[in-house]
Order: structure tokens, then C-alpha cells, then sequence
């Protein structure tokens, strides 16, 4: 008979071949072991499958689903379907665990009492260099709906945060770093959304299921869960030339998500500050790319139609300045008033720093 395990990772698969294994690994090696492991292969056209139903034999926590091509958001929703946990975490496949994560997120989770459970995560760069990222300044445990809601709105914007940290990461909105309730995700029917393409669609899942979570808990301390490999081809880096299409579909699942759940104008905020922030970083990945084949004249004329239309029109006139990072708040003053030479210095000096 098959009892329902303490956790369910759900590994979404695809094309990592030569970091997969050590994703596997890290997660079977576990010093706490009562959990299931569901590996969906997305249609992977490399060996990745194969390596699925490899482990699947020699380890009966494993579970292999094998699907067609459609994207890392089916992918993990497959995942959700199949899991018979009592918590979920989701993990990427290029990523890795450090080797007791499950067994001290299920003590946080035990002795706190909360329904979704928080831990850090280092980033790493191919070069082998790390970073450790913190998502708050402190560990805490909430059961307050307005702190819950502070939560949500830092998935947005980082200054929103009840617990702000200078090093907070990026990532807070990505499904990895949270352990929780699987309960929550099913009994809401809370799944990913693919309209957005895989771009804030993490975001977006992790709104819905902050929504219903009543408990918090954040652990602090100098010992991370998770390992977050930073590749130069992944999803969020390089240049896309439908890039402001993608992230226009993002931007209507959140308006979607504050009209649903009737957040009020400080939420809306939050929202506004995200859609500033991520067009500064559309000026260096985007707009002036070295790799945008357009000339500067195009490149001109298509800033101003994108800053005088849905969704960059509203986060312009209504962004607070004091809710952003200085460099966004010099990139919100340049597009409100069509300064574009600022707006491409602050390209400019971004590229040349990053070299």
C-alpha cells in the first residue's frame, strides 16, 4: 500500500543532461528520507529521460512522467497532479540541495507550525563563484493576514518586504524556495499559468498560493537549503526579441490576480514598482542589447511607444520613487520625462560594469 509520504519534490525536466544527475543525487541522498521524488520529463530531447527511468528503477521513490514538449509550467503542474505529499517543494533540474534541506525545513515547518516555510539559497555562476542570497534580514514567524500580504506585495517589489534586506534575492517569487502545504496548492486548485511564458508565471503561482497561506516562518541563519545554478542561456538571461510581449502577459495575470483577490492601491503599488524595475533591466537586456539589430533611431521610437502604452504607460505616471532601488528611480524620472539619452546611459554604464 502507498503511504502518503512527508514530501513530494517535483523536478520539471528539460535539456540538462550535465547538471541533472547531481540534482537527482543531492535530492536522494537526503538524511531525512520519507518523501517521493516526481520527475516530469518535458519532452526532453536529450538524454535526460533515459537518466528518468534509470533512477526510477533504482530508487521506488522515484516517479518518472514522461510528456510531450510544453514548457516548464505544464511541466510542474503535472508534478502538482501527481504528488501524494503532505508538503511540496519544488526543485529545478539544474539546481542542487544541500544534503539535510528536507530535514530542516520539515523541523522548521514541525516546530513552527506554518503552513509554507522559507530558507536561503547561494547562487551560482559557471565561473564557480558564489553569492549568498537572503530573503529577509531576520528569521520570523507570522500568523497576520497584513504581514502575509507585505510578503506578497515583496514578491513584487523588494522594498515591500516586513523584513527588507539589502541582499534579499531576485528569486524570492521563484516556486524553489518555498516548502509548503501541498494541501494549499490542491485544495485551491492553485496551478502555473503558461500565458506568461515562463516569465513572472512563478510570480504569479506564488501570489495565489501566499493568498491562502494563514502561517508563515523564515529561518535565518548561516546554512542554506538551496544550491541555484545562474547559466548564461537560461530562461531569464540573453535577448528575446518578443520580450515586451512576454512581459505584457505577466503583467495582465497580476492585474488578474489584484482584481480576483480586490488588493487595494498600496498592492497595485507594489505592482507598478515591478514594471519600472524591469524595464531598467529591458534597457541593458532589451532595447540596447548588443545583440538588438535595430538602429538607434528604431530603438528610439520603439522606448517611447512602449513607455506611452499598457502595461509601462500607468507604472510611469504612478510609480513612488521612494519605493524604489536608486537605480530604478533614476530610470523612472528619465521615462517620465522621455529623457531616452539617460535612459541609454543607464544602459550603457550597466553593460560596462557587468563586464
Amino acid at each position: 500500500m502507498h503511504t502518503m509520504p512527508k514530501i513530494s519534490f517535483i523536478v520539471p525536466v528539460y535539456n540538462v543532461e550535465k547538471y541533472f544527475e547531481k540534482c537527482v543525487d543531492s535530492i536522494l541522498g537526503q538524511t531525512f528520507e520519507d518523501f517521493e521524488v516526481i520527475l516530469v520529463d518535458d519532452g526532453s530531447p536529450d538524454n535526460c529521460p533515459a537518466i528518468c527511468d534509470a533512477y526510477a528503477r533504482k530508487d521506488s521513490r522515484v516517479r518518472v512522467i514522461h510528456k510531450k514538449n510544453a514548457g516548464v509550467d505544464e511541466a510542474r503542474n503535472s508534478g502538482i497532479e501527481a504528488a501524494t505529499g503532505e508538503w511540496a517543494y519544488f526543485v529545478d533540474s539544474d539546481d542542487w540541495l544541500e544534503l539535510d534541506a528536507a530535514e530542516r525545513l520539515y523541523k522548521y515547518a514541525v516546530k513552527s507550525g506554518a503552513d509554507c516555510v522559507m530558507t536561503d539559497c547561494v547562487r551560482v555562476f559557471e565561473n564557480g563563484s558564489t553569492e549568498r542570497m537572503y530573503q529577509f534580514s531576520e528569521t520570523f514567524f507570522t500568523d497576520k493576514k497584513d504581514d502575509i500580504e507585505d510578503i506578497q506585495k515583496f514578491v513584487l517589489c523588494h522594498k515591500y518586504s516586513p523584513h527588507y534586506s539589502p541582499k534579499c534575492d531576485s528569486g524570492f517569487a521563484a516556486p524553489w524556495g518555498k516548502f509548503i502545504k501541498l494541501s494549499i496548492i490542491k485544495d485551491n486548485n492553485i496551478r502555473f499559468d503558461p500565458y506568461s511564458r515562463g516569465l513572472f508565471d512563478d510570480g504569479v503561482y506564488s501570489l495565489y498560493v501566499l493568498d491562502h497561506v494563514k502561517k508563515f516562518y523564515y529561518e535565518r541563519n548561516n546554512r542554506h537549503t538551496y544550491n541555484y545554478r545562474i547559466l548564461g542561456n537560461s530562461i531569464t538571461q540573453g535577448f528575446k526579441k518578443e520580450a515586451i510581449e512576454i512581459f505584457t502577459r505577466g503583467c495582465e495575470l497580476v492585474d488578474k490576480f489584484i482584481n480576483e483577490t480586490h488588493k487595494d492601491s498600496e498592492f497595485q503599488q507594489a505592482e507598478y514598482c515591478r514594471r519600472v524595475a524591469y524595464f531598467s533591466a529591458y534597457l541593458t537586456k532589451y532595447f540596447y542589447s548588443l545583440n538588438n539589430p535595430k538602429t538607434d533611431k528604431e530603438v528610439t521610437a520603439e522606448l517611447k511607444q512602449t513607455l506611452s502604452k499598457y502595461p509601462f504607460k500607468d507604472a510611469f505616471a504612478n510609480a513612488k520613487i521612494s519605493n524604489l532601488e536608486s537605480k530604478h528611480a533614476y530610470v523612472l524620472l528619465c521615462g517620465k520625462t522621455g529623457f531616452i539619452p539617460g535612459l541609454k546611459l543607464y544602459a550603457r554604464l550597466k553593460q560596462r560594469f557587468k563586464k
